[in-house]
């Protein structure tokens, strides 16, 4: 079948760029509220008093390893919500990457078309 200059034809994929811009948004929102909730939440217990667990807590460090795992805790938050933010934006490069890909093919057959 012989198509016309300007018709689409639909084959292989398509990339729903609204989908992709909408994604990107919603995660970065997201890695936001999860760096302030978790790190708000958590932040009181990184620092406990002296003698919290009694003075054996103290003699066997229990206090210390309990402010090294809630230390563990905060800093897995922080890496989760960077972690979901760079993805948030390698998603908008993608699409930005798709759009100029499109751009270029486009381009190409125009070129292409003319000679």
């Amino acid at each position: 079948m012989v198509y016309s200059r300007g018709v689409v034809v639909e084959r292989g994929f398509g990339v729903d760029l609204a989908a992709l811009a909408t994604y990107r948004g919603a995660a970065s929102g997201l890695a936001g509220e999860v760096g302030a909730i978790g790190t708000s939440t958590l932040a009181g217990t990184t620092s406990l008093a002296a003698g919290s667990f009694g003075a054996i807590g103290d003699e066997v460090g229990l206090g210390a390893a309990f402010q090294q795992a809630a230390r563990a805790q905060v800093d897995g938050v922080a890496a989760a919500a960077e972690g979901l933010d760079a993805f948030a934006t390698a998603v908008s490069d993608t699409a930005t990457a798709y759009r100029e890909q499109e751009a270029r093919n486009s381009a190409d057959f125009t070129r292409a078309y003319q000679v």
